[in-house]
């Protein structure tokens, strides 16, 4: 994981890559346990019985692919745009 969030950068910024990436990874964690599980407990209806937890379960996961995939879109976006102005040759050169 690592290896892939600080790849193509600079010695110099190899620290502060790895920091950035760390820490998004453990606010994830910390917002999401929360957020998932109240997702599953809103969609439980009636006793707390195995289809109940199921369908909780299932509609969470079902929101959390829906992220994941809004992300990805993001990053992927975000990323296009970076590479654009990596290919810019400086008007000085």
């Amino acid at each position: 994981f690592m290896v892939t969030a600080t790849s193509g950068l600079p010695d110099e910024e190899q620290g502060r890559a790895t920091g950035l990436a760390t820490m998004t990874q453990q606010v994830g964690i910390a917002l999401g346990i929360p957020v998932m599980s109240t997702v599953v407990t809103a969609r439980m209806s009636g006793p707390a019985g195995p289809d109940a937890v199921l369908a909780g379960v299932s509609t969470a996961i079902l929101v959390n692919a829906a992220l994941v995939l809004v992300g990805a879109l993001l990053a992927g976006r975000f990323l296009a745009g970076r590479q654009g102005d990596r290919d810019r040759v400086p008007s000085g050169v």
